[in-house]
């Protein structure tokens, strides 16, 4: 493993911004961290880049403390925050040399030049960064993290209010790096985009609730989601709504999407029967596999 968390607790006066946090990432991976706001997630991920001294805790990586290595593990760490770090006031150049000197890196422009082309920002390079649309500025503050060449990469929500285009493009880079054997954890709001990682981590109220890949986590649920089709949703859904076992309703398009719990399973079907005689009877129902969105909203309901 590359890194390991051992019970970690960040306390601001009598609140637990994170609670007695334990997991562990191997090298390569691509963990992804999702939660509500006020979840946690900033305070665990600024904790496992060593820029936030745990209350109690141990975050170790390649089998070293922040306590005793700081200066050397900070070199194997790039960490980019949800506030760009690139320095609006500075050209896309003037960024990459500032973060490359910082990090005193002797080959900063030839790494400049292939970051900004790998990145597609070569024919901005004399732009303000405070010029930069949202996704252009990320893919920057991307480069800037990353210029000294760091073996984890640490991501606080890099694709929040970024247009579809760019969130894909963001994800193409992440991609890349993997390829490369770089660890990345990232948070995200974006269900959709946790459904790529390794691994997830679903957080609330500075708590861990779950921590495994996305089949694992889809295996260990107790939860059952059905569909309904029918050509009159708006009367399927208030029949629906009868049942109390079908939990989680919501239409979605052309169909109704529910939950049940293991218990409920069976007593689905009496469902059918109702919407064959009360609205449509060809109504039509069907078990889908559950989501990622199912378990998080279950977790945190409970």
């Amino acid at each position: 493993m590359i890194i390991q968390v051992d019970n970690i607790t960040k306390k601001y006066g009598e609140l637990k911004a994170v609670d007695e946090v334990s997991m562990t990432v191997e090298k390569g991976e691509l963990v992804g961290i999702i939660g509500p706001d006020g979840a946690g997630k900033t305070t665990f991920l600024r904790m496992l880049s060593g820029a936030l001294e745990p209350t109690s805790g141990t975050v170790i990586v390649e089998g070293k403390t922040f306590s005793e290595n700081r200066r050397e593990l900070k070199e194997d760490i790039g960490y980019l925050s949800q506030i760009s770090q690139a320095y609006g006031d500075l050209t896309v150049w003037e960024n990459l040399e500032f973060f490359g000197k910082i990090r005193k890196v002797r080959d900063w422009q030839e790494r400049g030049e292939r970051l900004l082309r790998f990145a597609g920002l070569a024919e901005f390079k004399g732009r303000l960064a405070d010029q930069l649309s949202g996704g252009m500025r990320q893919k920057l503050g991307i480069c800037c993290a990353v210029i000294h060449q760091p073996k984890i990469l640490i991501l606080d929500e890099p694709t929040t209010g970024v247009d579809p285009v760019s969130r894909r493009e963001l994800w193409l880079i992440l991609a890349s790096f993997l390829r490369n054997q770089m660890t990345i954890v990232v948070a995200t709001p974006y269900l959709n985009e946790a459904e790529r990682c390794n691994k997830v981590a679903l957080f609330n109220d500075g708590k861990l609730l779950r921590y495994n890949s996305v089949p694992g986590l889809i295996s260990e649920t107790s939860l059952h989601v059905f569909e309904v089709h029918s050509r009159n949703l708006k009367r399927a859904f208030e029949v629906v709504s009868g049942f109390d076992f079908a939990e989680s309703l919501v239409v979605l398009g052309d169909r109704i999407s529910f939950v049940t719990p293991e218990a409920s399973r069976d007593k689905a079907g009496s469902i059918l029967e109702a919407l064959r005689i009360k609205v449509d009877e060809r109504a039509e129902l069907k078990e889908i596999g559950a989501s990622l969105d199912n378990i998080f909203a279950d977790l945190i309901k409970s």
